[in-house]
């Protein structure tokens, strides 16, 4: 089921003609941008997934952590490391609660060691770490290292139940090192490169039964409990 949603997530976001905001309004709740690094790039996309749960491509976080790339053509060494991270803040509707977050999307990583004849290779090694930080639950977190080519990353909450207004927290970081190999009188140059992309968050949500749905439902268990009574008499 998580695969399924990561890999519709991505379509959607490739496909759909959307428009992007600092606060968007659903019928269950209000999403805003509330904190983070470059105020001018703040931005957030709503996509429509299922019922019940409201999706939005964190394009901020996409746009900052796109890629991180070392590349050592001299043997000095080359290091590169990129992070960012977002505040975003749920003001849930009366008549709602927030039951699950959810964090979706890829981590992409390319290693390539310098290559000589006769001597060991380049180093490489790259890192790419997301973070995801709801109230009432704990942190969840996932890192990628020395990783190649498409990693689906998927995050998830334990069932919440969240009223009134929440704060969510997000960030990633990505770090890359390589060194070249030199021998022979020739030199290999190493490349080493990570990035985070089509992150996209969300929220499911449930409606609170009205105070009326309760007494009916405690109305139908006295029947019930009396019926009970009246067959065993």
């Amino acid at each position: 089921m998580k695969r399924a949603m990561a890999g519709l997530a991505l379509g959607m976001l490739l496909c759909s003609p959307v428009m992007a905001a600092t606060s968007i309004d659903t019928p269950a709740f209000t999403i805003t941008y509330i904190d983070g690094p470059q105020p001018e790039d703040w931005s957030i996309t709503q996509v429509s997934l299922f019922p019940d749960t409201y999706s939005f491509s964190l394009d901020t976080l996409n746009q900052h952590l796109d890629r991180a790339e070392a590349q050592d053509f001299t043997g000095a060494g080359a290091f590169a490391e990129r992070s960012s991270w977002s505040a975003l803040r749920l003001d849930i509707d009366a008549g709602y609660r927030v039951s699950r977050v959810m964090l979706t999307g890829i981590a992409f990583g390319e290693l390539s060691p310098g290559q000589l004849p006769d001597f060991p290779p380049g180093f490489v090694h790259n890192e790419a770490s997301l973070f995801l930080t709801v109230p009432s639950a704990p942190t969840e977190s996932s890192l990628n290292g020395d990783f190649q080519a498409e990693n689906i990353i998927e995050l998830s909450t334990i069932p919440l139940n969240l009223t009134g207004t929440v704060e969510l927290g997000i960030s990633g970081n990505l770090l890359v090192q390589a060194w070249g190999v030199e021998g022979g009188g020739a030199f290999a140059d190493s490349l080493a490169a990570a990035s985070l992309r089509d992150l996209v968050l969300h929220v499911e949500v449930s409606a609170i039964p009205e105070p009326s749905t309760y007494a009916m439902l405690l109305g139908g268990l006295g029947l019930l409990a009396g019926a009970a009574r009246y067959k065993k008499q």
